[in-house]
């Protein structure tokens, strides 16, 4: 382990590359020799095949005739082939008689010496097995380690010329003009880019400013001021279940709407509408929504049998928070949802939309604005043609959130 440690990266690269490539050939040249070996199996079985097929029907009339002197003539014949060994004649019981050459191997072939259907006795040949050449595998093996040799000096090669780079990198950084190279130049590189002063290190981001976020923004605002009221005079399970209701018609509303809900201020909760949805802009979905919220609280009240009541606040902002939520995304929208948060808390029971929302006029279209005495301005009854329409999309969140009360209109206590 110690000389591995005081190799550098290029230097165990190559090593390990140079040893796959030792592997990879080890590994090819065993599955070749493994194949040629079988093969070569396959080639002296079908030989044996046919010299015992021709030498049976010679030698099957001799053991028939009891001349074993003509046998034997008949099998020094077949050992006088190089490829033949040892052959061998035995009777019916397995025992010899007669047997010329000597087996080099204990593989042998055999085959049946039949007199007509009798079998007479079994002929077995062995035959010389190649002696296997080692040459090729030196051959091979020498030829990987000089192509392990040259990918080692190619890597670590490779290596060096980017090192060099680094090196120079290094020298650049730290104004430093000494030829000393000491260490990993990637750790040299890291130390001096820290060393850098902090007006020079580039901390700002190279994308593109999200362009989602370009879209205009309308807020709903529900101020819960009453809240503080009802915690004296419900316990804690019933207070959850209040603001739960609370935070249901929120949901309910804007997943019809287009919207998404938020908690961004304290007792309140609202809704956030970006950019256009199914032809509809972010101004006109924002009024919209708070007058169904108006119109389902006292649906909510019939149904729990508590007071439901709050006020509503609408304003409206030229930036949303996009789709990557930027810092400056997020600052630019405080004030829209300050101002929704404000309105709802001075709105009673009411809705106040902000001057931005009423200069809309597909919202002044559909709805009627009403000046307070406070300035504020407060969003009136729906126009008789809209009003169908809003009274259609009530009663489906109606039906979907309160499916007790039905459509009744007025239920006792």
């Amino acid at each position: 382990m110690r000389f591995w440690g005081r190799l550098d990266f290029g230097q165990r690269a190559g090593v390990v590359a140079a040893i796959a490539v030792l592997i990879a050939a080890q590994i090819t040249l065993t599955l070749s020799l493994i194949s040629q070996e079988n093969s070569d199996d396959n080639e002296r079985a079908a030989y044996a095949r046919v010299i015992l097929s021709s030498a049976a029907s010679r030698t099957s009339g001799l053991i028939a005739a009891g001349d074993l002197l003509t046998v034997s003539s008949e099998l020094n014949r077949l050992i006088a082939n190089d490829l033949v060994a040892a052959a061998s004649v035995a009777d019916v019981e397995g025992e010899p008689l007669v047997t010329v050459g000597t087996p080099v191997s204990d593989v042998q072939y055999q085959g049946p010496l039949k007199i007509g259907p009798d079998l007479a006795g079994t002929l077995t040949i062995t035959l010389n097995t190649q002696a296997r050449d080692t040459t090729l595998r030196w051959t091979i093996t020498g030829l990987s380690l000089v192509i392990a040799l040259f990918i080692y000096a190619l890597t670590t090669s490779l290596y060096r010329g980017h090192t060099n780079r680094l090196w120079s990198l290094v020298a650049r950084l730290s104004q430093q003009k000494t030829s000393e190279r000491a260490g990993d130049p990637l750790d040299e590189l890291d130390n001096a880019l820290s060393a850098l002063p902090l007006d020079l290190i580039d901390t700002s981001s190279s994308e593109d400013m999200d362009e989602s976020a370009m879209r205009s923004m309308a807020v709903v605002t529900l101020s819960l001021d009453h809240l503080a009221r009802y915690i004296e005079t419900l316990d804690e399970l019933s207070l959850v279940s209040y603001v739960a209701t609370y935070e249901a018609l929120l949901k309910a509303v804007a997943q019809m709407l287009g919207g998404t809900t938020d908690t961004n201020r304290p007792q309140s909760l609202s809704m956030s509408f970006e950019g256009e949805w199914r032809g509809m802009t972010s101004p006109l979905r924002a009024t919209v929504g708070s007058a169904l919220l108006q119109q389902l609280l006292p649906v909510a009240e019939r149904s729990r049998r508590l007071k439901f009541a709050a006020g509503i606040g609408v304003s409206h902002s030229d930036l949303s928070r996009g789709e990557h939520a930027s810092a400056y995304a997020g600052l630019y929208i405080q004030t829209a949802l300050d101002e929704a948060h404000v309105l709802a808390q001075r709105a009673g029971t009411s809705i106040k939309v902000a001057a931005s929302i009423s200069g809309f006029k597909e919202v002044t279209d559909l709805f009627d604005t009403i000046e307070t005495a406070d300035g504020d301005c407060q969003l009136g009854s729906p126009t008789s043609a809209f009003l169908p329409e809003l009274e259609k999309q009530s009663r489906l969140l109606q039906r979907r959130l309160f499916p007790d009360v039905g459509d009744q209109t007025d239920l006792p206590f």
